[in-house]
């Protein structure tokens, strides 16, 4: 089972590194000063959780007398509404490219392109559900729970920007609005008060939005703000003894929630 979903992981987060690599083809043109890195921090914080518990019964022949085709499937489900979620500490750093009419292999590009660009922003945090009595339906089952977990999401961010205030230092404009968004993938470690051993590593795929406003202090120093939207589904999978359930019941369970972060982001970049 733990294979099985290692292979799930990583068929979502497959495409994630196509689009890692489409870095790599631009890297020939990164001499221009147009490539930044840069390191921020800033609360994280997350709208309540509704989970989704989908328990799993195997088909195989050797564990059930009903000939049916080798497989699971969904046996039960439970769900909770409006459980909260502690807001925490995000801390990380962008690695990113703004294109110049000569940025693609030396070529001449279109004026315009010098509005768009790209970027690779990692960042951790913390993700603490407090101690809290949630309602299970549609049994109406009271279960005192909690979750420890934390998550390093990987987001690739297509950018624009506009440039105000520009000089002979900074030709483009000091002042720069920008907005960007992309695919996310979010990998999380999760462990919950739910059974002996409710405790998983897994990833999944969500997207982001940022708005922001970077402003050029230095032709190559420049200071960043910015508010960012995640909508990041999860999912945690575990064979433990859960809720008003025993193992003996089924085989595998996984508690499905969707996290919505809202991020205030500040941080410094360098520019080459």
């Amino acid at each position: 089972m733990l294979l099985i979903r290692r292979g799930k992981a990583l068929r979502k987060s497959g495409w994630f590194f196509v689009a890692i690599m489409t870095l790599g083809v631009f890297l020939p043109s990164l001499a221009h000063s147009e490539f930044y890195v840069g390191g921020y921090l800033g609360p994280s914080f997350v709208g309540s959780v509704d989970p989704h518990w989908e328990f799993f019964k195997s088909t195989d022949l050797d564990k059930f007398d009903k000939p049916e085709p080798s497989g699971k499937y969904v046996w039960a489900t439970r769900d909770a509404r409006g459980v909260s979620v502690d807001p925490s500490l995000l801390l990380g750093g962008k690695i990113g490219y703004w294109f110049t009419r000569k940025s693609v292999f030396g070529l001449q590009m279109p004026s315009w392109l010098k509005y768009f660009g790209f970027e690779l922003d990692i960042s951790y945090q913390s993700l603490h559900w407090p101690a809290q009595d949630v309602k299970v339906e549609p049994v109406n089952y009271i279960k005192h729970m909690w979750v420890n977990a934390s998550a390093l999401t990987a987001a690739f961010l297509f950018l624009a920007r506009y440039g105000f205030f520009p000089d002979a230092e900074v030709p483009f404009g000091r002042l720069q609005p920008y907005i960007g968004m992309g695919p996310s993938i979010f990998v999380s470690n999760t462990y919950a008060n739910l059974g002996k051993d409710f405790r998983s590593t897994e990833a999944d795929l969500g997207f982001a939005v940022e708005a922001g406003l970077r402003y050029m202090i230095y032709p190559r120093i420049s200071l960043f703000g910015a508010f960012r939207y995640r909508y990041q589904p999860n999912h945690v999978g575990a064979d433990d003894s859960i809720l008003d359930f025993a193992p003996a019941s089924w085989s595998y369970v996984e508690m499905q929630s969707t996290y919505q972060f809202y991020d205030l982001i500040f941080g410094v970049a360098y520019h080459f």
